[in-house]
């Protein structure tokens, strides 16, 4: 995931705002700030990971994870001692008090104490190491590696690698249904990948119409559907059993982080523009679109616990450095040195 200067669309006020579809909810749902966790330097920031089992928040930013507890916000600790390495997606494996840190600029997935936070070992998977998942089915590792357009399967038990899998193109976002399949957005082709974790092999390819560059995905296992936002402003919804595009709908642009809410059944899509799309799939034949909550300018990556619906952001101030580059566009923006926060914003 990259880390560029976005654009300052809207304001920090956390309100719903119509996006001006026909298809969309009478009242459409608010959220409110629950919790404001300032986590300071380092500046870059990239994945939220929520862990259901202990309620923790991973926040990869820069060279380390901030580990925050998601219902009260306390500080948890730090995940710290990656070297040079840029945090990128993590995952944990309760079983074995163990979890895992992908870092993209070394290829590597460094594990780690759970009770402690302290580095075990480093695993190499491939280039551009991105987002680490447990396979609830096979219980092992699924490594997505970005550029590198391919997936690493790990034991988790001996740090072995146990395979790798080509998918033709960038991998970005990934999702499992609990039974043995993991969804897994195909950059440049636009397509979501099927894979076989048992078989450690790709059984389908779906093409997702007018969408290049898909990168969050959420999956809403009850209705079977799967939940594919694009960077050009789109979300398209796929139905997991068969590939079969059901639904076409306008989110904020350039998405980066994708969630599902199984509670309110509501998918959404993290925008870096500022933006939280919010998708209303309580009926899942027909997905409709309810409006944008404002977050701020790179708040491009999210997670949800499911069991309340709450929506966790990783964020930073910004000030203006460029002025708009034609009349009527909007300014530039850097972040703020030392302003990274977790925000987590509650459905009311």
């Amino acid at each position: 995931m990259t880390n560029a200067r976005v654009l300052r669309l809207a304001a920090a006020t956390l309100v719903l705002i119509g996006i001006g579809t026909a298809a969309r909810a009478a009242a459409p749902p608010a959220y409110a700030i629950a919790l404001t966790v300032p986590l300071g330097a380092p500046d870059n920031r990239d994945y939220v990971t929520f862990d259901p089992p202990s309620g923790r928040v991973y926040v990869s930013h820069g060279t380390e994870v901030s580990v925050v507890d998601g219902r009260t916000g306390a500080m948890v600790g730090t995940i710290s001692g990656l070297g040079l390495a840029a945090a990128q997606g993590v995952a944990a494996a309760p079983a074995l008090s163990r979890g895992y840190v992908a870092s993209g600029n070394t290829g590597e997935v460094t594990a780690f104490d759970l009770k402690t936070l302290k580095p075990l070992g480093k695993v190499f998977a491939a280039d551009d190491a991105d987002l680490v998942m447990l396979d609830p089915a096979t219980r092992n590792l699924f490594v997505v590696n970005g550029h590198s357009k391919s997936v690493t399967v790990i034991d988790p038990a001996t740090d072995k690698v146990l395979g790798t899998v080509e998918t033709g193109g960038g991998t970005q976002g990934g999702a499992f249904d609990g039974r043995g399949k993991l969804f897994i957005n195909v950059g440049g082709k636009g397509e979501i990948v099927r894979l076989d974790t048992a078989k450690r092999a790709i059984d389908a390819r779906w093409p997702l119409p007018n969408c290049p560059s898909p990168r969050g995905l959420g999956y809403d296992a009850a209705g079977a559907r799967l939940y594919a936002s694009c960077t050009d402003g789109r979300m398209v919804v796929v139905d997991a059993n068969d590939g079969r595009v059901v639904g076409d709908l306008p989110i904020g642009r350039v998405s980066d982080g994708g969630g599902f809410d199984p509670v309110h059944k509501r998918a959404f899509s993290s925008n870096s523009e500022g933006m939280l799309s919010v998708v209303d799939a309580a009926d899942p034949a027909k997905p409709t679109s309810l409006g944008e909550v404002r977050t701020l300018p790179g708040a491009r990556t999210m997670a949800v616990d499911p069991a309340t619906g709450r929506v966790f952001l990783v964020m930073a101030d910004t000030v203006a450095d460029e002025a708009p580059a034609k009349p009527g566009a909007a300014p530039s923006f850097d972040f703020k040195p030392g302003t990274v926060k977790l925000i987590a914003l509650d459905p009311r």
